[in-house]
């Protein structure tokens, strides 16, 4: 148990000096990043909603400093729009991958923890609990308990799921366009580390019995 919380602790660490890495090398390349957006607008947003599927899936918060380099380019609202874009589609990627393939596969690409303790947050009403939880929880993990297990249908879940990120979005686009949006980014990434350090060593870890992690009785392939 000992181990596991050390293992947690040291992620989230890692996360977030990571994360605060990638705000301060996208900073200084700001100007260049912005130029090519510009310049090559199809190829842009390509680019950006490329990434922000791959930080959907297995990097959740990483394209969160090239924020402000799309809001400086395009200007706020098409910046959220392409962002919600982006993160719904990897967020409809990663359960994909749950749905279809299940916990073989999501155990290589999460922590399988991490997995186990979301599962007894999975609540009854599932759309609006979903926008509601969107907006709180990361979205690769959440998005792979969505897959395991529960049976929300394809359309239920793209629709919730949009609604969920749209208020971060449009937040961070707003932040993003102001004189000092790397500097507000990186305290609300050491924000978000530090409850998630706090709500780490307040909860209790339940044991959570997931036979062979198989898929609940009724869940839709």
């Amino acid at each position: 148990m000992a181990g596991s919380a050390r293992r947690e602790y040291g992620s989230l660490a890692l996360v977030a000096a990571v994360l605060i890495a990638a705000v301060l090398a996208v900073r200084n390349h700001a100007g260049p990043l912005r130029h090519f957006i510009e310049q090559h607008p199809f190829h842009g947003v390509f680019l950006y909603i490329g990434l922000n599927i791959v930080d959907a899936v297995v990097a959740p918060g990483a394209t969160l400093p090239l924020i402000p380099v799309a809001a400086r380019a395009w200007g706020r609202v098409p910046a959220a729009l392409v962002t919600i874009a982006g993160w719904t589609a990897g967020s409809l990627v990663a359960f994909l991958i749950a749905r279809r393939w299940g916990y073989p596969i999501v155990r290589k690409i999460i922590s399988i923890e991490r997995v186990k303790r979301l599962k007894r947050y999975i609540p009854q009403n599932l759309f609006w609990s979903v926008v509601v939880l969107r907006a709180v929880m990361p979205m690769d993990a959440l998005s792979y308990v969505l897959g395991l297990f529960t049976d929300m249908s394809w359309s239920s879940y793209i629709a919730a799921t949009a609604l969920g990120v749209a208020p971060s979005a449009f937040i961070l686009a707003t932040l993003g366009k102001l004189p000092h949006g790397y500097e507000y980014i990186t305290i609300g990434i050491g924000t978000a580390v530090l409850l998630g350090l706090m709500f780490a060593m307040r909860r209790k870890r339940p044991q959570v019995h997931i036979p062979g992690f198989a898929r609940p009785h009724g869940a839709r392939r």
